[in-house]
Parts: structure tokens; C-alpha cells; sequence
């Protein structure tokens, strides 16, 4: 089994890759261009592979990667393989196909997941008008989640005790996931942090999506992440407007993992961008069928857990206030790699072989009209 051709090393390389794409999808989609949305921000430029249907616009496919930025490499290469693999399947006449392969264009160069101004987007697709989450289950944890000195080579393994330590406090290991990752907007330097006001790339995200979902009747979004889940298992999971469920989604796909932001396996996400299309989606009687593709890396397990917050905790404090030795810093952004952006042959080969059984997936159940459910 052969991985994915293709995993962009720079944002600029996945933008030339993406955009070279354009005069191969002509031959279905004659007006299929690559466009661009200039943001108030570093790098400040939204780039998407549009292809309009042909003939009445009826349907539309969003396929996105790197809302966090370091997840964009991985995301890149399964939106390639859609585009080798199952782009043929859409029917040009109805279905336009849009590509926004590099969400996060700063996080992405710089190897972080959030943007220049350490706000996590996912966490920042708030209703207008609306104020970030004060996380109070966080606040009580702010010292534990971020430490404000340079990172010290003990660190590593001192991280243990005090997570335990941390489970405790907060009342189990579900506690402190959601505590911790469920987003916050008082530490700007925090992990998880929501941000105190719309950012640009949100803005610019939200004027591309809307358009889509204007134009047509029903739209399908699926969205690359990575890190949640079991070494080598993509899980599909539904922003919790999603009325069907899980178990309705297993039977109209056959593919078994699948969970949702409001479900007792993963902890809820205030200010997640999907939820944001479901507001825009009702906004405009539009239907909406919408799944982030979750890659599992680290695994899953209590100590697999506490090891991915140890490596997103390490990762801030080091940005934030660098690292006691050259040799600790390549550590840190070692494990915050391997959490991310695995560069494992083995763990690429499965993943992109996970992707290609949940796309099929998805499309078998679009063509037999069961995506949308009742």
C-alpha cells in the first residue's frame, strides 16, 4: 500500500500543488479557477480551488485542511488524494467542488496550531455579537496548563505528577479534557485560547462559506484534523447541531468510527467553525451534511492523553518563553510533530487508507440520496 503522493512541506508549496490542479479539473469544470481573499493578518492571503458546477448549481462539496495550522500538512495530503481518487465521481453538471487547503496560512508556516495571535480558530467562530468562553473549570488550571518560564529539560518528565496531579483537581480524566480544551478567553497566551474578538482569518472564512452556501441547496463540509482518536484510526466526527447522530450515520456510511462534539467520547468545542456553517446553512434554507476527518496519532488511552496535552502545554510555553537548551526545544517540537504531523511512513500509509474507505463512504451515501438524512 502506497501513502498519499503528496505532503506539502510549506504553505507555499501546497498553494502552487493545489493551484496547479485547476487546468486538470477544467476538463470537467471549465470554469474551475484558483482564487484568493486578502486578510488583515500575517501572511495575509485565503487561497481556494474553485469549481463550479456546470449547469445548475444544486449541490456543492467544501473540502477543507489546516484550521490549525501544523495540521494542514496532513490535511493537504488527503485532499489530494480526494482530488486523484474520487473527484471524477462528482457530477460536474450539479456539484461544485471547492478546495480551501491551507485555512491557517501563519500556524502552518510556523509549525503551531493556532494563528499570529495565538487564538485557536476553531474556538473563534462566535454568532455576531457574541463573546468568547470565560471557562471557569480553566481558570482553575491556568498555572498547570501554562507555565510561565522557559522549558527545562525535567519537564518532560515532571509533567507526569503534575498531570496527575491536575486529574485530581479537576475531577477525572474527562474533566480536565474538557476543562482544558473546550476553548477560554482570559489568557491570551493560554492554550486553547478563543480570542477576545473575530479574527481575520475567521472573517475571511466565514465571507468564503457563506457565499457557497448561498448559491446552493444543499452543501456537504469535510474538514481534516488531527490528533484525536486511536493510533492509525480516522474518526469521523459531527459538530453537535448534527440532529441525526452517530448511530444514524454509521448505518448510512458502514464505517463504525464515528462520535460527535456533544457526545460523552470527545469534549464539546465552544466557537467550533462547523458550527458556525450550521448557523449560516439555517440562515439561507440550505441543507447541510457536515463531518471533520480526525486522524488519529498518539492514540487514545489515559497515558496517550496526558501525553498530547503534555506536548500542546510544551509547545505554548515554549513559544511563549523558549526553552532552557537547543536539545529541549527539538524535543518539544518533536512530540508537538508527532501529535500533529507525523511523518511516520507506516502512519501515513494507514491514514490515507482510512481516507480513501471514508470518502467512498461518504459518496456512496450522497449518490443514493441518504446523506442528508430525514
Amino acid at each position: 500500500m502506497t501513502t498519499t503522493h503528496f505532503y506539502p512541506p510549506t504553505v507555499e508549496a501546497a498553494r502552487a500543488h493545489f493551484q496547479a490542479w485547476v487546468p486538470r479539473l477544467q476538463a470537467r469544470w471549465p470554469q474551475a479557477r484558483w482564487r484568493s481573499r486578502p486578510m488583515e493578518a500575517a501572511d495575509a492571503t485565503l487561497t481556494w480551488l474553485e469549481a463550479p458546477a456546470t449547469h445548475e448549481p444544486r449541490h456543492a462539496l467544501l473540502l477543507s485542511a489546516g484550521l490549525h495550522g501544523i495540521e494542514g500538512h496532513v490535511g493537504a495530503a488527503m485532499l489530494d488524494l480526494f482530488l486523484r481518487t474520487f473527484a471524477d465521481r462528482l457530477d460536474a453538471r450539479t456539484t461544485g467542488l471547492y478546495v480551501l487547503p491551507v485555512l491557517n496560512p501563519w500556524g502552518m508556516a510556523h509549525g503551531r496550531r493556532v494563528n499570529a495571535a495565538n487564538v485557536d480558530l476553531n474556538r473563534n467562530f462566535w454568532p455576531a455579537g457574541q463573546a468568547g468562553p470565560v471557562n471557569a473549570d480553566y481558570a482553575a488550571l491556568h498555572p498547570f496548563l501554562n507555565p510561565t518560564r522557559a522549558v527545562q529539560a525535567r519537564d518532560r518528565w515532571l509533567f507526569w505528577p503534575r498531570g496527575w496531579a491536575a486529574l485530581r483537581r479537576a475531577g477525572g480524566l474527562g474533566a480536565l479534557r474538557r476543562a482544558s480544551l473546550q476553548g477560554q478567553s482570559q489568557f491570551p497566551q493560554g492554550i486553547f485560547f478563543a480570542g477576545q474578538a473575530e479574527q481575520p482569518e475567521t472573517r475571511a472564512i466565514r465571507a468564503v462559506t457563506e457565499a457557497i452556501v448561498r448559491q446552493h441547496n444543499a452543501v456537504v463540509h469535510v474538514d481534516m484534523h488531527t490528533g484525536f482518536g486511536p493510533r492509525g484510526v480516522l474518526t469521523l466526527i459531527l459538530p453537535s447541531h448534527d440532529e441525526d447522530g452517530p448511530a444514524a450515520w454509521r448505518e448510512r456510511l458502514g464505517y463504525a468510527p464515528i462520535t460527535r462534539t456533544a457526545g460523552a467520547d470527545l469534549y464539546p468545542i465552544q466557537g467550533a467553525w462547523q458550527e458556525d456553517l450550521g448557523r449560516q446553512a439555517r440562515a439561507h434554507g440550505t441543507a447541510l451534511a457536515a463531518v471533520t476527518f480526525e486522524f488519529g496519532t498518539l492514540g487514545h488511552g489515559a497515558l496517550a492523553q496526558l501525553r498530547s496535552l503534555r506536548a500542546v502545554v510544551l509547545e505554548n510555553q515554549c513559544y511563549h518563553y523558549g526553552a532552557a537548551a537547543p536539545r529541549v526545544r527539538r524535543w518539544v517540537q518533536s512530540e508537538f510533530q508527532a501529535l500533529f504531523a507525523p511523518d511516520d511512513p507506516a502512519w501515513r500509509a494507514r491514514a490515507a487508507q482510512q481516507a480513501r474507505r471514508a470518502f467512498a463512504a461518504l459518496l456512496d451515501a450522497w449518490a443514493r440520496g441518504a446523506l442528508f438524512g430525514g
